[in-house]
């Protein structure tokens, strides 16, 4: 299912005090799938643009806010419809003025006539689609009354109820929307021009599922079910720059309604008319009508042109934080390696006869389960990776150590855990500065292993770990190999993983093929075992924490026991598969079992504890790619203010 938005596609000009500010895209319905798309809806817009300079604003605008824009059809001489809104400092604040008329040069760059061509869109419209319209010219009309799909309506003017009648009026809108939504002066028009006594009148004759009335100031309307529902304004927002605001407000409301499974529900409205409230507060906020979801575009004057007519884009590089923390992963690592935390593991007796607990989060977890492994092996004691919950529902008695995972060292549930334990038992493997640390949970100095140094101070930006995942088991393995080998070139071995995996995605990603298997929405299933376990448990909570794709973990034998079944009812046969250098009896028959969907195979050079590694670094390369791939930061995904509720959660766990 998708929102479609239709109508000719709309470039706005923002001035302050005569001078230009930047621009973006506009119109009503556009502004409507821009907001929903950066609410996590798959959206689409079909439209028409000119072969200019404002044209190629009025795409890029709703294309960087990953709106589906393969349907917008680019005109040759035709000029991008163009508006522009000024806006004045006076006594009572800033002023404004909106106009089809540039300011500088009074040239009009809008044609009356919508250019769309219905029965080219009506082709490509899918039967789930719900459109999204904000007029009812000829064309929007043709296209509202021939198709059944879902409709939706938001008009902010009546001036082109003026040259219709009544009935003409009537017959445009009465049973046609599921969705409503008019602001004030509009319903106000209408009650007059049609001799009716209130809200509820237009809502009885029109016959929507549902009605929306926008009231500045006042809150809002809401009309179903022959009831009314009014909402006060609880807190005035500051406000920068309205225009926009009625069109995020529709399309919090278009969110609830799709993520309520298309039901309206009255105990709900007062929920869904706060959302709305929130996102019209971000929107007023900020300058332009998408100038919350994404800065105005700056343009540059060419000489000889007005900038209405002609100007040179000035993009700012994104920069990518995945980029970013990928570029550095190879000197952090080695400064890891090099740092106090690996001498201050000795002062850690390990044993064959002690228990140990091994505690990390997100993508702290694979570097917890990777210390396990490494001190279950060179001492055969008891280790146990776990996620923070999972301790408190354990006896512990017989636990003689805990290992805490956290980047920076003062994770909430991560200390909450284990405040059963002494604090001499509490041992945290982190890059936080050790004062924070010391006063923020109480764990001893002496007891707190962090690698940051002089030369390693810098800090990883973003929601994904990549330093954090993989430089707490780099500090292990060097610890490993102290006791076992201390030969062992550590620092060479991650140049060459890191530079073999380099080379090798940039292959594997240059195939088409891979497009079978990694794309936006996707679900992979991803075997885990063998030594293949931290690179697995680390790739999950990237992939997921991007909000790109989905994944399924399997135990490669456990998958025998009736997990295919999912695997060929479901037809879910998209695989990512880790596996060692030696390849067991049992996984050459799965891997022919697995031939017949797509597979990613994975197979490091090594087997054991350096295969455990080396897969690890390739996991942060493979998200990575990915990201390259689908030109996404998967280091930046945007959430949900519900979201950070849980996310900054502290408290009992």
């Amino acid at each position: 299912m998708r929102v479609v938005s239709i109508g000719d596609l709309v470039t706005d000009y923002y001035y302050k005090n005569g001078e230009l500010l930047g621009v973006s895209g506009g119109m009503t319905s556009h502004n409507i799938i821009a907001n929903l798309s950066k609410l996590g809806i798959k959206t689409a817009a079909f439209g028409v643009c000119g072969n200019d300079d404002a044209g190629m604003i009025s795409i890029k605008s709703l294309e960087d806010l990953k709106v589906d824009v393969s349907n917008v059809k680019v005109l040759d001489n035709v000029s991008t419809r163009c508006f522009h809104v000024s806006y004045f400092d006076d006594k009572n604040g800033l002023s404004f003025t909106s106009k089809k008329r540039c300011p500088f040069c009074n040239n009009k760059k809008w044609y009356d006539e919508s250019l769309i061509d219905c029965g080219e869109i009506a082709k490509k419209i899918q039967t789930d689609d719900i459109l999204i319209f904000d007029n009812l010219n000829l064309k929007n009309q043709k296209i509202i009354d021939s198709l059944p799909n879902k409709k939706i309506i938001d008009i902010g003017q009546y001036f082109e109820f003026e040259n219709l009648t009544n009935l003409e009026i009537i017959e445009k809108l009465k049973s046609k929307f599921v969705i409503i939504n008019f602001n004030e002066r509009v319903s106000n028009y209408l009650i007059k021009r049609l001799n009716l006594q209130c809200d509820l009148d237009i809502f009885k004759l029109l016959q929507p599922e549902f009605m929306t009335i926008t009231r500045g100031d006042n809150g809002a309307r809401f009309i179903y079910n022959d009831n009314i529902f009014d909402f006060t304004v609880q807190k005035k927002a500051v406000v920068v720059d309205s225009t926009g605001a009625g069109d995020a407000f529709i399309s919090s409301i278009i969110k609830d309604w799709i993520n309520n499974n298309l039901k309206f529900e009255t105990s709900k409205f007062n929920k869904w008319y706060q959302n709305s409230n929130k996102l019209t507060f971000k929107v007023v906020n900020k300058m332009g009508a998408r100038g919350h979801l994404r800065s105005l575009y700056k343009i540059k004057k060419i000489d000889d042109y007005c900038t209405c007519e002609k100007f040179t884009p000035v993009f700012r590089k994104q920069i990518k934080r995945c980029n970013i923390n990928i570029n550095n992963l190879k000197s952090r690592l080695k400064n890891a390696i090099n740092s106090n935390a690996v001498l201050k593991l000795n002062n850690i007796n390990f044993n064959e006869l002690d228990s140990y607990l091994f505690i990390g989060t997100g993508g702290s977890f694979a570097g917890a389960y990777f210390a396990s492994t490494v001190i279950n092996n060179l001492y055969g004691s008891n280790t146990y990776a776990f996620y923070p919950r999972d301790v408190i529902y354990r006896n512990n008695k017989r636990i003689n150590k805990v290992i805490l995972f956290s980047y920076s060292g003062t994770t909430d549930d991560i200390i909450n855990s284990v405040s059963t334990f002494a604090n001499e038992d509490k041992y945290i493997i982190t890059k936080g500065e050790t004062k924070k640390i010391v006063l923020k949970t109480g764990i001893k100095k002496d007891n707190i292993l962090s690698y940051r140094s002089s030369s390693n101070k810098g800090k990883e930006r973003g929601f994904l770990s990549f330093e954090g995942a993989v430089a707490p088991a780099a500090i292990f393995l060097k610890y490993y190999y102290n006791q076992i080998d201390p030969q062992f070139d550590l620092e060479l071995f991650i140049d060459e993983s890191i530079e073999y995996w380099n080379k090798y995605y940039d292959g594997i990603f240059s195939n088409t093929d891979i497009k079978d298997i990694i794309f936006k929405g996707n679900v992979i299933n991803i075997f885990k075992g063998d030594f293949c376990n931290s690179a697995c448990y680390d790739l999950e909570s990237k992939i997921i924490e991007s909000g790109i794709l989905n994944c399924i973990i399997h135990e490669k034998k456990n998958f025998s026991h009736g997990r295919f079944i999912n695997y060929e009812n479901l037809n879910n046969k998209n695989t990512i598969y880790f596996k060692q250098k030696t390849t067991s009896k049992y996984e050459e028959k799965l891997l022919e079992y697995l031939k017949t969907g797509k597979n990613l195979i994975l197979e490091s050079k090594y087997d054991g504890l350096l295969c455990e590694f080396d897969l690890l670094i390739a996991s942060q390369l493979l998200i990575y790619f990915i990201g390259k791939f689908l030109n996404v930061d998967v280091s930046k995904p945007e959430y949900s203010e519900d979201s950070m509720k849980i996310y900054f959660y502290k408290g009992e766990l």
